[in-house]
């Protein structure tokens, strides 16, 4: 995929400093332009997907009748903005990642026709699960994805827990998996666009996409949905490795996620409840359904730690009991001691 944009500024040090930065994203291909005269001249030659331009780079209103999606960089002291009031708008003066994050949203909202690439084949979906909560279940989902991409991988971690725990890491910001929920059922949207405009770095700049909000926005979207989610996500080929933490619970989406996972990493913590609590886990036909691909990892270990002896998976993680330590200081204690077989995960 590959979006001709051109950017039009009278500043030209401003032009320079956006240029630079946004020739780091690879489906960007760039042209600046320091005059109105200039651009139009450009427009007429080349049909650009986008034009992001200063508003004040003309007294007269620019003709953006060619170009897929013109984009006014406005600011407060922009005397022309009210020029192009059916133009999207973005914010000129903030970080540049923001405006290229802002920019591919709006491309993929509002010029969904534009092509959408096919990946199919090239991710794996790793989701983490366990029938026991407060098991850590978080911290192994966050762990095998930063031990992937140390890995050379391209890992996104995905919260699907209908009370996201990634949150205190990731601050919620705005809509993540519901937005990608309704990109995938609109055939105008763009999909591989919307994710990019949607996915942030975190903890130790692992990839993600914000979790469910609320609880009633859990209980809205269908196990279906999802799927036809994670095959997009696959389609779009922003990463090759889906990280995916689950409800404790088994419900549509928690079924349809175990279905097309490669490897379902079931965390466990010690102590006689929890050890009951995996054997009447261990009982339920989604087990024996998907048991060729569950592997265990054993969380919060201490000396005497004792976990359920009948879990017949192949041991993935021994993860020590790091206390209060804060995240990034657990994954590189993980990382350190080798307490994850994360080849053993990727492999399976």
């Amino acid at each position: 995929m590959n979006i001709l944009l051109a950017i039009a500024d009278s500043n030209k040090e401003y032009l320079r400093k956006i240029s630079e930065e946004l020739q780091g994203y690879s489906d960007l291909t760039i042209y600046v332009y320091t005059s109105a005269d200039k651009l139009e001249n450009a427009m007429e030659n080349e049909s650009f997907d986008v034009v992001m331009f200063d508003p004040d780079l003309s007294e007269s209103r620019i003709n953006f009748s060619r170009v897929k999606m013109p984009i006014c960089l406005y600011s407060e002291e922009a005397e022309n903005t009210s020029l192009y009031k059916e133009c999207a708008h973005i914010s000129k003066y903030q970080r540049i990642s923001k405006i290229y994050k802002d920019m591919i949203r709006a491309y993929a909202e509002k010029a969904g026709y534009s092509y959408e690439s096919d990946h199919a084949g090239k991710m794996s979906v790793v989701s983490v699960y366990s029938p026991i909560g407060g098991s850590g279940k978080t911290t192994v989902a966050l762990a095998i994805a930063d031990l992937a991409a140390k890995k050379g991988k391209k890992p996104l971690f995905l919260s699907l827990e209908a009370l996201c725990s990634a949150d205190a890491l990731n601050p919620y910001q705005e809509p993540g998996i519901v937005a990608l929920a309704e990109a995938a059922a609109d055939e105008s949207v763009n999909f591989e666009l919307k994710m990019k405009g949607l996915m942030k770095q975190g903890v130790n700049d692992i990839c993600y996409v914000e979790g469910f909000e609320r609880l009633a926005d859990h209980k809205a979207v269908s196990g279906e949905e999802i799927e036809d989610v994670i095959h997009k996500i696959q389609k779009s080929g922003v990463c090759d490795i889906l990280v995916i933490d689950l409800n404790s619970g088994i419900g549509s989406i928690e079924a349809a996620v175990m279905k097309i996972s490669d490897t379902i990493v079931v965390t466990e913590k010690p102590g006689e409840l929890c050890s009951m609590k995996m054997q009447l886990f261990l009982r339920q036909g989604i087990v024996n359904e998907y048991k060729k691909k569950m592997l265990v990892v054993h969380n919060f270990a201490e000396s005497n730690s004792s976990y359920c002896r009948q879990n017949a998976f192949a041991e993935a993680g021994l993860i020590h009991n790091y206390g209060n330590l804060q995240m990034k200081n657990i994954l590189h204690a993980i990382e350190k001691n080798g307490e994850m077989d994360i080849d053993r995960i990727l492999e399976s």
